[in-house]
């Protein structure tokens, strides 16, 4: 099946490939049918493409590349909508913006996109978790973690370091 889309011109797509939001997403509830389109081979965004729309298309990436203790918990009602039988169908996307300084791109926490992977349906939650807002600056969230991992390893190398001492001691003695 061909689409044409403002930014791709005409692509050629797999009708299986295919993802279908029931509900839309905020905003645009009348966008149903999407599909998943790479930004770049190495890039970890990519473009989820309207298919009805060719002018439609949002930036989504895994917030897990950027804040890797991301946690969406969904309602019952939201696992049943998706039919959500297998945790590792479930797929997690969020929407990012890209304003003209591109240092400056925020993704949307609050208002993840949930994908069950086995029928290809998604739904756009809102997290109730007041920690998650609709801006959340990835360069800054990265620098977060990288300087916890680094302060994490830090802390694991000088207590191995005094484990090691410790250890030397006691055989010396």
């Amino acid at each position: 099946m061909k689409i044409n889309t403002s930014r791709f011109g005409e692509v050629e797509i797999n009708e299986g490939d295919m993802i279908s939001l029931p509900d839309g997403l905020i905003g645009f509830p009348e966008l149903n049918q999407f599909i998943l389109l790479d930004h770049d081979n190495d890039s970890p965004f990519k473009w989820l493409q309207s298919t009805t729309d060719p002018t439609m298309a949002f930036i989504v990436i895994s917030p897990l590349s950027f804040r890797p203790d991301y946690m969406v918990e969904v309602t019952e009602e939201e696992v049943a909508t998706l039919k959500l039988t297998n945790p590792n169908d479930a797929v997690i996307s969020v929407i990012v913006t890209i304003p003209m300084d591109p240092k400056k791109m925020s993704a949307n926490l609050k208002a993840p996109l949930v994908f069950n992977l086995s029928n290809r349906v998604g739904k756009q939650v809102v997290l109730k978790d007041p920690q998650y807002q609709t801006k959340h600056f990835i360069m800054e969230e990265m620098k977060k973690f990288s300087q916890r991992d680094s302060q994490n390893d830090l802390k694991k190398a000088i207590q191995q370091q005094i484990a090691n001492k410790v250890d030397n001691e006691a055989t010396t003695k």
